[in-house]
């Protein structure tokens, strides 16, 4: 069950989603900033707990493990999965979804603060942690509502008692959400009890009463946050932190009136109570008393056009940040400062209709700005802009470092030359772009505009600085490279490989939109994401070649190899092996030691192994993959066997087959393959053999535990 969990898939509130868009967008924003935003959305959290577990061991909670996870990822991989769940969040269409998200996301921030404030109580270690805890104790019941809609729908239907809809769980789909909660925390490798708080947080009093502190928290805040106001306390549970009832009101207090900032802060205030509605004579008493942290319900029409004001301003936020992404590639793919000025005039023109920029760079020691591009043997060449000119709005422009125009009321009276460079425009006004790396001035850009065009620009302005900030860093990276020119062949080579993730990246971006558009239990999902990860893959590796870092380590964490090999079996099953005619087996060793090495590389391995081993039987055969441990003195492992009923490979070739070679096989082969597969488990501290057998041929590979590299 946990392997067919897709974390990504959680949705959240577009309200969070909108807000932490923003936040990720300026250029000042600290971890901090992004931590609060994050802890108050249990779906966002996990996935960016979740994706940081991928790239390394996660740390101990008391650390800070929203905040470690952050420092691991930075700003802009929290932006790229906040960009995702924007997208995926688009499939949530009625407004029955919204509200049953809405009162998910209440219920976590609720026991979120009880729980934080139990921890305060008892004088727990650690009170973030216990926040974290309450905030995520859900998560399985998100993950089986966003991953197995319909069934999870049957297990709701019915009886509203806790342990009768358990049992449904268990009985419908052979996991309840606290189980499989706790299995996706676990697979984050946290140093913590937390995973244990979320696997029994429906425990039992007498079972939970010498528990770790950390269990018995979430399990009483889970508890006081499904009490309705005029319901008793269960002495039991109170007992478990040594509560009296009075402590138990001052803490559901404390939690709501949390509640209730948060909600203010986010726009998700519930409506006036002229706009409640009576709850319906046929709504069973009992009903998820887990969602009504409010206990009014308001008007559909109400919430719906608040809803959709939100959801719209979202759709254009992530529509504004497709096109960002797409014209940033198109800058930093320029490969001079020609094509860099073509480029910057064609997204100008085609995202904000701004036609024909006049350029100002700086010209020798003393930093004049002079006017360059096509025409720099025009008029443009001939005017020179003094940096420190105190009366320039152009100057003025530069050094404050944020786009204005002419026809804005606190601009100042103009000077004589800003009116020239109006006139080269040929518009009645102007509006200046400056172009800013990491505060230092890398020059000027210049439209003509007239005021029919001010009210849209101003609405711009924040898109237009955050584009030309990316601009400027361009440029800088096209001015850096030139310093020191590699070869022309190998500047051509890494031409052509950044003009190739650009079109990557357009694909990925269109999957994205196309999963948008599938019922979310389309199996066509699965396929996306295989498609999405190889693009990642090859990205990756265009990356490395790119940075001259093809030999470079990877990210070593904790690899479940077995899951890896069905993973690309998976892959190439129906495009390879099933196609050459050949039945694949796979003996998987239940009990591998736990291998600390980098997953993706381990995948390139066996992607090039298994394709080989099909390529050797033309006419079909078989394909036999096992796992096994390995332990060699002191030293223990994991064992790789991908073994084929091919011809074999004679004794001349297998003195030399892990050295590059001219092959003679036909399409795209460049008799690398092995040589490859010889160099990347080198790296990861392992071995691979070719053993002699009678049919076929069996290659063998090692790799330590311990994730040493070479």
């Amino acid at each position: 069950m946990l392997e067919k969990i897709d974390i990504n898939a959680l949705p959240s509130l577009p309200h969070f989603l909108l807000k932490l868009l923003i936040a990720c967008d300026q250029e000042e924003v600290s971890i901090g900033d992004l931590a609060a935003l994050l802890r108050q959305d249990p779906a966002l959290s996990a996935k960016v707990i979740a994706s940081a577990s991928m790239r390394t061991q996660a740390g101990s909670a008391r650390r800070g493990l929203l905040l470690s996870a952050l420092h691991t990822l930075g700003v802009d991989e929290v932006r790229g999965i906040a960009l995702n769940s924007a997208l995926q969040g688009a499939t949530l269409k009625s407004s029955a979804d919204w509200h049953e998200m809405r009162q998910l996301w209440r219920h976590a921030v609720v026991t979120a603060r009880m729980a934080q404030a139990l921890a305060d109580k008892i004088a727990y270690v650690d009170t973030e942690e216990a926040y974290m805890a309450g905030l995520l104790h859900d998560i399985g019941r998100n993950a089986l509502g966003a991953c197995y809609p319909a069934e999870y729908m049957n297990t709701q239907t019915g009886s509203h008692d806790e342990s009768v809809l358990m049992a449904r769980e268990s009985r419908i789909l052979g996991v309840n959400h606290a189980e499989i909660g706790g299995a996706i925390a676990r697979n984050w490798g946290v140093r913590s009890f937390l995973a244990d708080a979320i696997r029994y947080h429906h425990e039992s009093a007498a079972r939970l009463t010498n528990a770790h502190p950390l269990l018995r928290i979430v399990s009483v805040a889970q508890h006081l946050t499904e009490l309705d106001e005029d319901m008793p306390h269960d002495a039991q549970i109170l007992s478990l932190l040594n509560l009296t009832p009075a402590d138990a009101q001052a803490v559901a207090q404390l939690a709501h009136a949390h509640l209730r900032e948060t909600e203010h802060a986010f726009g998700l205030e519930p409506e006036e109570a002229t706009e409640l509605v009576e709850k319906p004579a046929h709504e069973e008493e009992g009903e998820r008393r887990r969602y009504r942290a409010d206990p009014g319900r308001s008007s559909p029409s109400v919430r719906d056009v608040a809803d959709q004001r939100v959801r719209e301003q979202l759709a254009e936020r992530v529509r504004d940040m497709v096109m960002f992404d797409t014209l940033k590639n198109g800058l930093f793919a320029a490969g001079d400062n020609a094509a860099w000025r073509g480029a910057l005039n064609s997204s100008l023109r085609a995202a904000f209709g701004l036609k024909d920029a006049i350029l100002f760079l700086p010209q020798g020691r003393d930093g004049m700005l002079r006017g360059v591009g096509d025409d720099a043997e025009g008029l443009a060449a001939q005017i020179l802009i003094p940096p420190d000119d105190p009366y320039s709005m152009l100057a003025l422009t530069l050094r404050q470092g944020r786009p204005a125009h002419s026809l804005q009321a606190e601009t100042p009276p103009l000077t004589v030359l800003d009116e020239q460079v109006i006139g080269l425009t040929g518009k009645t006004a102007m509006l200046c772009l400056p172009l800013l790396d990491a505060g230092v001035p890398m020059g000027l850009a210049v439209c003509g505009i007239d005021p029919a065009d001010a009210a849209l620009l101003d609405e711009r302005l924040p898109l237009l600085t955050r584009f030309m900030r990316q601009a400027a860093r361009a440029l800088r990276q096209k001015q850096s490279a030139k310093a020191v020119s590699p070869p022309p062949r190998v500047e051509n080579a890494r031409k052509i490989m950044h003009e190739v993730n650009n079109p990557l990246n357009i694909v990925k971006n269109y999957l994205r939109i196309l999963g948008t558009k599938l019922p979310q239990q389309d199996a066509a999902h699965a396929d996306l994401k295989i498609i999405a990860d190889e693009i990642d893959r090859v990205s990756s590796l265009l990356k490395k070649l790119l940075g001259g870092q093809e030999n470079a380590p990877g990210i070593v964490a904790i690899v479940d190899v077995n899951r890896v090999v069905l993973e690309v079996v998976g892959l190439l099953k129906p495009t390879l092996i099933a196609p050459g005619r050949v039945q694949v087996e796979t003996l998987l060793a239940p009990d591998l030691s736990e291998l600390h090495s980098d997953a993706g590389q381990i995948r390139q391995v066996l992607h090039n192994l298994i394709k080989n081993a099909v390529e050797a039987m033309p006419e079909g055969g078989k394909l036999r993959i096992a796992t096994a441990r390995f332990k060699q003195g002191a030293n223990t492992g994991i064992e790789l066997r991908i073994e084929d009923s091919g011809p074999g490979i004679p004794d001349a070739i297998r003195a030399k087959l892990f050295q590059p070679v001219t092959t003679a096989k036909e399409g795209d082969h460049a008799g690398l393959g092995l040589s490859i597969v010889h160099g990347l488990i080198k790296g990861m501290g392992g071995t691979i053999e070719c053993e002699t057998r009678p049919v076929g041929a069996a290659f063998i590979v090692r790799l330590p535990a311990t994730g040493k590299r070479h």
